[in-house]
């Protein structure tokens, strides 16, 4: 490895594993409300990687499950008629959790699809246009996307913006870039949190900035990827102030793999990329929108009505629960498992401490024990999912940091326990004996 930047030194001093106190909230999980939580989990395994994919709650499997069978007895669009108004809702529970209006939802197959969606409808009409990252930690898809949505443009490649010292975006400099005449900076994109790196953006700082730019400065479209944040921490549009906003079903939500989600503030593009019949109307030479109540011109006519379905079962649980418990609990799992994995394993901790808010995302440098690969393998064989993540996910952060090629990620969520805490702990000494 290179030598360790100004960054990542300052990071790793500045980074102290902590448990906090337990909160009033986090009292809602009782011993009887996380076994009842717990429903439909196997009882010999631990699940640590809720930042990959969460299992889900017994009542989104048997609601999957159930729609399959239907569609297997009577064919799936004569099932789709017949859950029109529980499909609908789903919307609707979408926008309880989101604060914002059903109309400006729409469903995909995954948070990729619903994100490029985003980024591939900003308009990019001069040379000197440009579309702004506002954090070194930018996911890998969400890069790809953006150079290339400007390469076909022909216009300025995408900046994006280093993270201060301390890892929190540099909302100076984006203040600074958003004023420079040399570009046009027409969308700011900011991944709220990073696949690695534990912390969570300041995404209503960033919002505050945008909304409150002089009235002769063209305000830049404003998109949230949320995939790491929606179901662990309480979000609000109105609050973030953000025009599109990303997400997906299979994390923190604890909904079915194969579901995404897009948030589009009405009326933010003259005309959204994509698009078929489900949205579109085809008259002679040109296209218009249908004129229904909801358009959902952003979605496609095909897709998994199980999987929707099961998500909507996922969106009333963490309703049901409240994603302020949810955000206590998995912080209070999340610091515990830094601590005494730091302190007990001897692992080193990769974690920013760039905000006040940290994420259920907690990176380990596990080179002394094996490679990442072998760790996982390992933590399987006793019965403990992880995850590993790599420099190529978060290339510019993996850079700035001097970030190993591969780290463990241990993520827990509010259905863990405690003492699960301590048997990933004694799996990690185990494997560190046999090595």
């Amino acid at each position: 490895m290179t030598k360790a930047t100004p960054l990542a030194i300052a990071t790793l001093a500045l980074f102290t594993p902590r448990v906090r106190s337990l909160s009033t909230s986090t009292f809602f999980f009782t011993a009887e409300k996380v076994a009842s939580l717990r429903e439909g989990l196997p009882s010999d395994h631990i699940h640590f990687n809720a930042a990959g994919a969460s299992p889900p709650h017994a009542s989104v499997t048997e609601r999957i499950i159930s729609h399959m069978n239907l569609e297997n007895s009577i064919g799936a669009y004569a099932a789709e008629s017949r859950v029109a108004e529980e499909t609908s809702k789903i919307y609707t529970s979408l926008g309880r959790l989101l604060s914002c209006p059903p109309s400006s939802l729409h469903l995909h197959d995954s948070s990729t699809t619903s994100f490029n969606h985003g980024i591939y409808s900003v308009p990019l009409p001069s040379p000197t246009s440009r579309l702004l990252s506002a954090s070194s930690s930018e996911y890998a898809s969400n890069a790809i996307s953006m150079i290339k949505h400007s390469k076909a443009n022909s216009c300025l490649p995408p900046l994006f913006i280093p993270n201060t010292s301390s890892g929190s975006i540099n909302l100076e400099r984006i203040h600074s870039e958003i004023l420079d005449p040399k570009h046009n900076i027409e969308a700011i994109v900011l991944t709220h949190a990073p696949t690695n790196g534990g912390c969570v953006n300041d995404a209503i700082s960033l919002g505050n900035l945008i909304s409150s730019l002089p009235s002769h400065v063209k305000k830049p479209i404003y998109l949230l990827d949320a995939c790491q944040t929606v179901g662990q921490v309480p979000l609000s549009v109105e609050d973030i102030k953000c025009d599109v906003l990303a997400g997906t079903s299979r994390k923190w939500l604890r909904g079915p793999r194969g579901v995404g989600f897009l948030y589009a503030r009405e009326g933010v593009f003259d005309e959204g990329f994509g698009g078929d019949l489900k949205g579109y109307e085809w008259i002679g030479n040109d296209v218009r929108v249908r004129e229904r109540e909801y358009e959902r011109e952003y979605e496609y006519w095909e897709g998994s009505v199980c999987n929707k379905l099961g998500f909507g079962k996922a969106l009333d649980l963490v309703l049901e629960i409240g994603v302020e418990n949810v955000e206590e609990r998995v912080r209070h799992l999340s610091e515990l498992t830094r601590l005494r994995i730091t302190n007990e394993v001897g692992l080193r901790c990769m974690d920013l401490k760039g905000s006040e808010v940290m994420s259920g995302i907690c990176s380990f440098d596990v080179c002394e024990m094996g490679s990442a690969k072998y760790v996982v393998e390992e933590m399987a064989k006793r019965g403990i999912s992880v995850s590993t993540s790599g420099r190529t996910s978060t290339l510019m952060d993996a850079e700035e940091r001097d970030l190993p090629d591969f780290m463990v990620r241990f993520s827990p969520h509010y259905f863990n326990q405690e003492e699960e805490v301590g048997s990933v702990i004694d799996a990690l000494k185990s494997i560190e004996k046999e090595k």
